[in-house]
């Protein structure tokens, strides 16, 4: 079970911290067949020094595979993490994800709470665990 709590604080990288909101489109987010708002905000629940991002995608209503929130703006958000963006590339703050005057800081704690439910509670958390593993360990060498 991945425990972030025990985690000392991550330093503001590039002035994202974990809870900042930002905005993006839904052809930025991988696996997204259908395309249904121009502009969604995603949470920041992980950042690390390379200015990479672990986000969940937020939503404004409920819907199918969502759990609900309902503070600071959101409505609901995905039961699933993200590591990459459409392009397999890492999630950076730039022309895809973006901060906006209507973003919302979200308390640490409460990031962390979405996080702990999305990776551990939730019917995709086998798939999230490998994500944020696979994210973890991305920038490590091999010891061969």
């Amino acid at each position: 079970m991945i425990n972030i709590k025990n985690k000392k604080k991550n330093k503001i990288w590039n002035s994202i911290s974990v809870g900042q909101a930002l905005e993006s489109n839904d052809i930025y987010l991988p696996n997204n067949g259908n395309v249904k708002y121009k502009s969604r905000p995603v949470i920041t629940v992980d950042v690390n020094k390379f200015n990479e991002l672990v986000i969940v995608p937020a939503s404004t209503k409920k819907t199918l595979n969502t759990s609900t929130y309902g503070k600071y703006g959101i409505v609901a958000y995905r039961n699933t993490i993200e590591i990459t963006d459409n392009e397999g590339q890492p999630i950076k703050v730039g022309d895809k994800f973006r901060k906006t005057e209507n973003c919302t800081k979200l308390p640490r704690n409460e990031a962390i709470k979405i996080f702990d439910k999305v990776v551990n509670h939730t019917k995709f958390s086998s798939e999230n665990r490998k994500k944020y593993n696979k994210y973890k360990n991305r920038h490590k060498k091999n010891r061969n």
